[in-house]
């Protein structure tokens, strides 16, 4: 009796152990998985912004005619919105499922200082902040404090369900 007892109590302490981990493992997963989730949104929710800016000019002097020579581009210090038609929220929200800037920006440069914020059904607070600066062609990580034919459009993305913001970066030419 005394062996089958030591037996018993010795497979209750591994089954225990075993239910212990397999748990452990569950949850690092499920967290795991949750943080991916974040992640990937925050990823689609830049590269929106980025296709949205796509779809716009180069600049606002090249909207009405192309520019021959960089020195015609809008200056760099000026980067951003042009005047009242362009003007959004500090920080905009979707109304009736578009953000302002989708009708309101008509060039690339006016999304510099631009801030966005996204709730998501799994997730509120996503906070998009955009900086455009004219870059070198050759090497767009090269920011250029005069125009160039190259824009640099840099997307950031917090949110309080991950620790470090996410950024993602996209080289517009004319």
């Amino acid at each position: 009796m005394g062996a089958n007892m030591l037996l018993t109590l010795g497979g209750i302490v591994l089954l225990s152990t075993f239910v212990l981990y397999a748990n452990g493992l569950l949850s690092d997963n499920t967290k795991i998985s949750g943080d991916n989730e974040y992640a990937i949104t925050a990823i689609s929710l830049a590269q929106s912004v980025i296709d949205e800016a796509k779809t716009k000019s180069f600049d606002e002097n090249a909207i009405a005619g192309s520019v021959t020579q960089a020195s015609d581009l809008t200056a760099a210090q000026l980067l951003g919105r042009d005047g009242g038609g362009e003007a959004v929220a500090a920080v905009d929200t979707a109304r009736d499922s578009q953000c302002a800037s989708y009708s309101r920006f008509d060039d690339v440069d006016d999304y510099n200082g631009y801030v966005r914020l996204v709730n998501t059904p799994r997730a509120e607070g996503y906070r998009i902040s955009t900086t455009v600066s004219y870059a070198s062609a050759t090497f767009p990580d090269s920011v250029k404090s005069s125009q160039t034919f190259c824009k640099r459009m840099t997307v950031t993305v917090t949110s309080p369900f991950f620790a470090q913001p996410i950024q993602l970066m996209y080289a517009f030419t004319y």
